[in-house]
């Protein structure tokens, strides 16, 4: 068991199909976060004209870049949940070739093959945290990867989803925690001079939630 690791709940029924397709469920277009940083949503779903004018920019330079991305641009959701996680590493690969270029495939499809992604979460905070520990434990062991700045992206977005259901689970003593680790990523990623890695964390920050609604930013 990690070092952020608590016991795993019961799977809230639910929530099952909201967890795997939040803003889908409830007949809205996804955020760019979630495009980018979830993996189940195509970027054809992406509505630049619903972000607030500062915001628009980021999708639409996005947008273009997918454009000329085979893979990324016939993205197809998976149907069942049997095929969401091998859908999500080819995503995840995809996405971070698409920001970081060509000469980062190798890596990223060892890091896309290395997470452990799962179909949904459940409202549980074990999933997110999984994730996020396993990728600072890659990125300890790879310091000189060029996968760097999505990294701190990547965990950023994992470290909100943790604190919004540490707070669902009344985990106080951990909620600080990962808001910290959180911010710390954040403000990683957007340091970063790539400026679409830097304009997703600010799209991130602004999102209402990264997962869970109703528990607010850390």
């Amino acid at each position: 068991m990690g070092l952020f690791q608590q016991p795993v709940r019961p799977a809230l029924a639910v929530l099952a199909m909201w967890l795997l397709l939040p803003a889908a469920a409830r007949g809205e277009p996804p955020s760019l976060t979630e495009v980018v940083l979830f993996g189940l949503r195509p970027a054809s779903e992406l509505a630049p004209a619903r972000y607030r004018p500062e915001g628009r920019p980021c999708v639409e330079t996005y947008l273009t870049a997918v454009s000329r991305d085979r893979q990324l641009r016939s993205w197809k959701a998976p149907v069942g949940t049997d095929q969401a996680v091998p859908a999500r590493r080819r995503n995840l690969e995809a996405q971070i070739v698409l920001l970081l270029g060509e000469p980062a495939r190798g890596e990223a499809k060892n890091f896309a093959a290395m997470v452990p992604l799962q179909a949904e979460w459940e409202g549980a905070t074990e999933g997110p945290l999984d994730e996020a520990e396993l990728t600072s434990q890659w990125l300890e062991k790879h310091p000189n990867t060029p996968l760097r700045p999505f990294l701190h992206l990547f965990m950023a977005h994992r470290f909100r989803a943790a604190y919004e259901t540490s707070l669902r689970e009344h985990a106080k003593g951990l909620s600080p925690i990962v808001a910290r680790l959180y911010q710390e990523h954040l403000a990683a990623a957007r340091d970063s001079s790539n400026g679409l890695i830097a304009c997703i964390a600010d799209d991130l920050q602004a999102q209402p939630h990264a997962y869970l609604p109703g528990f607010g930013r850390p």
